[in-house]
């Protein structure tokens, strides 16, 4: 980029975010941030009634002066790489005391906005952990159950309490994915639950409730682990574990069939050290490659318990066993795990394209950086309109 190209670009994109600029931050965050995956109908329960809501609202409203927090630093950090998660953004103090002052308010704090409120805190702490690395602080997650609860009975329930409520068990979920406590009293609570009719059925939401089924089944398994000293793995009860771990397995297959076409990867030869042993799966969205990536990671959790079955099998369980899945065809192969592990990395240059940094606004413009795109032109239309629900063969044991 020549030099007085980025003098033009300066001047159209100012160091830093003035007062006025706020509505614009705003207007991003609505439209590109919050309006991601509606088109898809990829998204997790959160986003959708957050435009409606918000636009009912005072401008100095609770959710409105969030709204304006949390917009205004992911700007910042846009129009600033320099900028990070970590750097000091006077709008959140704001932002935490109107929460708080509105939290001590009964009235204030049956409404839905406010639930919301807590909620959008909660997403942006999501992003900046993973930006950190560090597992998400989940007061605002908690806080924001702990008013749903607290409204049930006598707040009316609203289409909106109903997608939080999705999105909470959507956190709940996640959040077990990624550190597998052994508490799981609140997912527990939406198994029991099971489905909310209220909500449209999108294939995200359902892959949760995959989720919360095998977190069940490596909770109950751990537990009769436990206490395997006053408990033979017998060849029945090795049998009833495998059978269970199957029924998942094969949930995680049928969901593949829910994937509408507009959702499929498509395999792309990259050349030079940019791809993934020479590949990039491409994606139409990141939403999108993540929850095929969480679908990915679940089918991996019950290989991992399947194998945990056949080691702490003894002998003649173990041949029985061996039997029963050689002929169901349930019996785990190595190399599907290692499809999947593949299946994942190549996903990753998608993620990231060949940046080796944080980027912001301004590199949009460097012909340097090379980001992959679904909708690129020169994208072979034939290789994009081929469905890639060859995903489940191609991540299925041969």
């Amino acid at each position: 980029m020549s030099t007085a190209s980025e003098w033009t670009m300066q001047a159209v994109i100012p160091a830093t975010i003035s007062t006025g600029d706020e509505s614009f931050a705003v207007c991003f965050f609505l439209t590109s941030i919050a309006g991601l995956g509606r088109s898809f109908h990829s998204t997790q329960g959160f986003l959708e009634p957050l435009l409606p809501v918000v636009s009912k609202e005072h401008p100095d409203s609770v959710l409105s002066t969030v709204l304006t927090a949390v917009s205004t630093k992911l700007w910042s950090m846009w129009k600033i790489p320099t900028n990070t998660y970590r750097t000091p953004h006077l709008p959140f103090a704001r932002a935490l005391s109107r929460l708080r002052a509105a939290l001590n308010d009964p009235l204030e704090r049956s409404k839905d906005s406010i639930v919301l409120s807590a909620i959008l805190m909660h997403f942006y702490e999501s992003l900046a952990a993973r930006s950190t690395h560090q597992h998400t602080m989940r007061a605002h997650q908690e806080g924001a159950r702990a008013l749903l609860e607290d409204g049930a009975g006598s707040v009316p329930d609203s289409g909106c309490r109903a997608y939080l409520r999705s999105y909470l068990r959507h956190c709940d979920v996640s959040t077990y994915m990624e550190t597998q406590p052994d508490d799981t009293l609140g997912l527990d609570a939406w198994f029991d639950a099971g489905w909310d009719h209220s909500l449209p059925a999108n294939p995200n939401a359902v892959l949760d409730l995959i989720g919360l089924s095998i977190a069940d089944l490596q909770k109950r398994l751990s537990t009769f682990m436990c206490e395997l000293v006053k408990n033979n793995l017998d060849g029945l009860t090795l049998a009833t574990w495998w059978q269970d771990a199957s029924s998942v397995d094969a949930q995680l297959l049928d969901w593949v069939q829910l994937v509408p076409a507009t959702w499929q990867p498509c395999k792309r030869p990259e050349e030079g050290t940019f791809g993934y042993f020479g590949f990039c799966d491409i994606y139409p969205t990141v939403q999108i490659a993540t929850i095929w990536n969480v679908w990915r990671v679940c089918r991996l959790m019950v290989l991992r318990m399947k194998f945990y079955l056949l080691a702490k099998a003894p002998p003649e369980a173990l041949q029985q066993t061996i039997l029963i899945a050689t002929e169901d065809s349930s019996f785990p192969d190595p190399n599907h795990g290692r499809k999947l592990v593949d299946s994942i990395c190549r996903s990753m240059p998608f993620y990231l394209g060949n940046r080796q940094n944080h980027r912001g606004l301004h590199d949009l413009a460097d012909p340097a950086i090379r980001i992959p795109n679904y909708h690129d032109r020169d994208f072979d239309e034939a290789t994009r309109m081929q469905p890639f629900a060859r995903t489940a063969s191609l991540e299925q044991p041969d």
